[in-house]
């Protein structure tokens, strides 16, 4: 994201604790907060390795790589 974006991008690694804490001082829902921690979850520990070719089996078409993505939606990024 830096080379596309042209800002230092730098990955944080709260632990749930802390990353609740921060979404609910910025204003999210609990609820919110609580769905993107589960689906974060299995990250974090290390049950999301691998690569998937679900959406090519589904759509027939290649994923986009991470790259062109951001490029594609740099306007959304900053």
């Amino acid at each position: 994201m830096t080379g596309v974006l042209g800002v230092k991008i730098q990955y944080e690694n709260p632990s749930v604790k802390e990353f609740k804490q921060f979404m609910k001082k910025i204003g999210e829902e609990e609820a919110f907060v609580n769905v993107v921690v589960g689906v974060h979850i299995p990250t974090k520990l290390g049950l999301a390795k691998g690569i998937k070719h679900d959406y090519e089996k589904v759509t027939g078409k290649k994923p986009t790589n991470i790259r062109t993505y951001i490029e594609d939606f740099k306007e959304s990024w900053i």
